[in-house]
């Protein structure tokens, strides 16, 4: 058993692959009390990070429980919770004396902001198996209007039309 949250397939999984990202701050490969980053710190990075991808996949519509049997997903949010993890600790080691962001964060979080904008962001993670209890297009259109309240709006003959025409603007030629 883990003494920390995470979306994984086996337990423990995720830590090793923190572990495995940050190799350079652990000892013989493991975090350990005596390393740069204690085990305490890397997870209290990984329940961070379990509780950022909660929140993602709260703000896109995924149901924030996964199912065991789902392994495709879990294993795609492990992927993501470690390197959000990994960014958080490679954070904390500044390679230089100003305290830059070093180009290891750098990667780990591009790396993470790609698999979330593929992954959360889109429908990847639904065509995996999640489930998805509403979709991004139930509250908006290309106004910016909710669905319900545009179809309030064209069924009410009192309103305005639009000031702009049906193909104003395009070029005659």
């Amino acid at each position: 058993m883990s003494d920390y949250q995470a979306f994984e397939v086996k337990v423990g999984g995720c830590l090793e692959r923190v572990e495995r990202l940050c190799r350079h701050l652990t000892s013989g490969g493991k975090f350990t009390d005596n390393t740069p980053v204690s085990i305490g710190d890397a997870l209290m990075s990984l329940d961070d990070s379990y509780y950022f991808i909660v929140g993602e996949l709260a703000k896109n519509g995924y149901a924030t429980t996964i199912a065991s049997t789902l392994t495709n997903v879990l294993a795609v949010l492990e992927q993501i919770q470690a390197y959000d993890a990994a960014a958080a600790i490679e954070f904390g080691m500044p390679v230089s004396d100003t305290g830059e962001p070093n180009e290891r964060f750098k990667g780990m979080v591009a790396r993470r902001d790609r698999l979330i904008t593929d992954y959360v962001r889109g429908d990847a993670l639904q065509q995996l198996g999640a489930t998805r209890s509403r979709t991004r297009s139930t509250y908006l259109e290309g106004t910016g209007r909710s669905i319900d309240r545009k179809n309030t709006v064209y069924d009410n003959t009192d309103v305005v039309p639009g000031r702009f025409p049906r193909g104003y603007g395009q070029r005659r030629d």
